[in-house]
């Protein structure tokens, strides 16, 4: 059966560089026919980083999940924020004292995703859950460090896994997952996924699974995958 790989990809694929072994380990997954591809709270500016560095990928889940694209870049599925939405949460954060930074509204009818950053991961754990006990029925705001990424209600992640196995013709059980950070804890858990050892201790606490690297586990995978 063909499997999905899609991983985080600061500090889980990338974690102070990106090391040769998982980017042959990646070639090695691909050539046996399975797809691999990033989940990350990155925009598409992503696209040309990867491009940049060498990856190969078969699609890209940006904004957080909010769209699923293809490995050159092509939107195939979006979820957005309605402008009216975008705009409340703008005067939530501007009312934040200690917020970093936060988007404003562009004049766009619809918006991928809201980003706002604070100093520390915990002060942003409290915003995020506070943003999420006021706007939850229409969005949700998942924490990554001191960054929050907010999405439309129903995206995040998780869904976006399920897209892409959607997209590729997948049964659910077909994703290997990755991550480090809060954001990632719904993911992980929705598609028995792994963390990588230089996780969060609350991620590395509730993750079915354990690795060194995606590189480590993509091998492990195909080995298993071999004797089937």
């Amino acid at each position: 059966m063909k499997r999905l790989i899609a991983t985080d990809y600061d500090g889980t694929f990338s974690r102070g560089g990106i090391s040769e072994f998982d980017i042959e380990a990646v070639k090695k997954w691909r050539e046996a026919g399975n797809y691999f591809g990033f989940v990350t709270g990155r925009g598409t500016d992503f696209f040309d980083l990867c491009r940049e560095k060498g990856i190969e990928t078969d699609y890209f889940l940006v904004y957080n999940g909010s769209m699923l694209a293809l490995g050159d870049g092509t939107p195939v599925k979006e979820y957005f924020i309605p402008a009216g939405v975008f705009s409340r949460l703008s005067d939530f954060f501007a009312r934040v004292p200690d917020v970093r930074y936060y988007d404003k509204p562009s004049g766009e009818d619809f918006y991928h995703h809201f980003y706002a950053s604070f100093d520390c991961a915990e002060r942003a754990l409290e915003v995020g859950k506070e943003a999420n006990a006021i706007f939850g029925e229409e969005v949700t705001a998942f924490v990554n460090g001191p960054h929050v990424n907010i999405g439309v209600k129903g995206s995040g992640k998780a869904q976006g896994v399920f897209d892409a196995l959607e997209y590729f013709g997948l049964p659910d059980d077909a994703a290997a997952v990755f991550g480090d950070d809060y954001n990632d804890l719904e993911m992980i858990t929705a598609h028995n996924g792994w963390a990588v050892s230089s996780a969060r201790e609350e991620v590395l606490k509730v993750a079915p699974h354990v690795c060194g690297s995606v590189g480590e586990a993509a091998l492990m995978l195909l080995e298993q995958n071999s004797k089937l």
